[in-house]
């Protein structure tokens, strides 16, 4: 423990005379545990196969090239840096300069990693390797190592002060990453060279920028759990910010009670959950307006309902692929995608971030479609976790059911010839399964996490679609070289 607070107080010391400000930082956990996760998604989606091409990708690193094996059961982390003097005179510019430095825990003796480098030289106890970090033998540059004094890590990078700054990663990349495989951490400084960035920008969303002003630092975590794929996150808001003022009023019993059993989609938020990508009557009316406007009717595929309990969008899948199969898709033919996207952001350039909102609630469902399982349930299965918490917004959708509601009607647009080829994919395309992709937003303290999941049963949901994508990618490139032979005989 007196080791790592000495590094960290050399690199702290190091710091105020540098001018990289560190801004971030990458974590990555280590060997074994990125295989299991590896293995995991495997097994989710019924393709080892994939599952070994990942972990051979994962084997040939540059990195374990370059410093050999990571220690056992301990992660390693990129800090990033933005250029100090750049970020102080002018934050617009300053992302231009971001950069990072890599924290390894190495396993060999630092006389061992210089027998792995031919050439080496030390100057100044820095080692000053020939070669790139991820390219070594094709790189002239220089790669600077910095080891730490007990020889469990090694700081690396092309500048020399980044590589000693780097040892300052090493309290908190040696704690348990509690099962993420990598974990992603913004700070302050760099939200600021962000929005300053962003408002640069013509046309920048409106909301997106107030978004990025209110955050005073984002940590989000990945990781394979035996329930599925999880996203997590904590949040920090600037004090006073409008961010800062949302969540504070939590759910009640039952939110999804409104969706209904034909939905697959639902969005819950309690009072002052914030305005962020909410869909009102109002901004409902205005799209189909501004659709209308250029050359589009998208009221003859989907509509809105309203209730006392909130909102329902019902998507007419027949007649979208009827309008799309008739006359090769006329009805799309008049519609100006891009002058409608330059009045979309015009639009919401207008809008400005809120905290203060009322209660709301959307569901989606698509016409004809009743999924086996009503979203209450299928939440609950994919997110258990959400029943120990109070939060402030929840959100459920089905890609399985979405695929089972469009895959009666998607066959036909499958060349006859082929359709007994693709029958087997196309049925596990109509195959539900009761987990999906679930989020929840709650508040501890000042700190507002987020719980995002995608269901073990839903990756397989997933692979089986990337097997059909890719089965009518290579049915479609045969079709084309048959066209061609065809075209050379005549």
């Amino acid at each position: 423990m007196k080791k790592l607070l000495s590094a960290f107080v050399v690199a702290a010391s190091l710091s105020a005379f540098a001018a990289w400000e560190r801004v971030g930082s990458l974590q990555v956990a280590d060997m074994a545990t990125q295989g299991d996760a590896v293995a995991k998604v495997g097994s989710f989606i019924g393709n080892p196969l994939a599952a070994a091409g990942m972990a051979a990708a994962i084997a040939d690193s540059p990195l374990l090239k370059f410093f050999g094996p990571m220690r056992d059961k301990t992660p390693m982390s990129f800090a990033l840096f933005l250029d100090g003097d750049a970020l102080s005179k002018d934050p617009t510019d300053a992302l231009d300069s971001l950069e990072f430095a890599v924290l390894y825990p190495v396993s060999i003796s630092k006389d061992e990693f210089v027998k792995r480098h031919p050439g080496a030289a030390v100057t100044n106890g820095v080692l000053v390797v020939k070669g790139d970090l991820f390219d070594e033998a094709e790189s002239n540059d220089t790669t600077y190592v910095v080891f730490s004094d007990d020889g469990r890590w090694a700081g690396a990078s092309d500048k020399m002060e980044q590589a000693k700054l780097a040892l300052a990663e090493i309290p908190a990349t040696a704690k348990s990453m509690d099962g993420d495989v990598a974990r992603l951490r913004v700070d302050e400084k760099a939200f600021n060279a962000i929005t300053a960035m962003a408002k640069t920008e013509k046309d920048v969303d409106a909301e997106i920028v107030a978004a990025l002003e209110s955050y005073k630092s984002v940590s989000v975590g990945l990781r394979v759990s035996d329930l599925g794929i999880d996203a997590r996150a904590a949040i920090h808001f600037k004090e006073g910010s409008e961010g800062s003022k949302c969540g504070l009023k939590q759910l009640g019993q039952s939110p999804f009670a409104f969706a209904g059993k034909d939905a697959i989609y639902a969005d819950v938020q309690a009072e002052d959950a914030g305005n962020a990508g909410q869909l009102t009557e109002e901004s409902w009316a205005q799209a189909i307006s501004l659709c209308k406007k250029h050359g589009l009717d998208i009221l003859k595929f989907v509509s809105m309902g309203k209730s006392d309990k909130g909102l329902k969008l019902v998507f007419d899948v027949a007649a979208l692929c009827k309008a799309v199969k008739e006359k090769d898709g006329a009805a799309f033919e008049k519609f100006d995608f891009e002058n409608f996207m330059k009045d979309v952001q015009a639009a919401k350039s207008a809008k400005k971030f809120s905290a203060k909102t009322p209660a709301y609630a959307l569901a989606g469902a698509v016409k004809g479609f009743v999924p086996q399982w009503p979203v209450a349930e299928r939440f609950a299965a994919t997110l258990p976790e959400a029943a120990t918490k109070k939060p402030y917004a929840v959100s459920f959708f089905s890609i399985s059911s979405m695929l089972k509601a469009v895959a009666g009607e998607s066959a036909a647009f499958v060349p006859e010839e082929q359709r007994a080829m693709m029958k087997p994919v196309l049925d596990q395309l109509a195959a539900e399964t009761k987990g999906g992709c679930a989020c929840m937003f709650w508040r501890q303290g000042d700190v507002h996490r987020v719980f995002f999941r995608v269901s073990a049963d839903e990756c397989r949901c997933l692979g089986s679609f990337a097997m059909a994508a890719m089965m009518f990618g290579m049915e479609g490139d045969s079709l084309s070289v048959e066209d061609e032979d065809d075209d050379d005989d005549n």
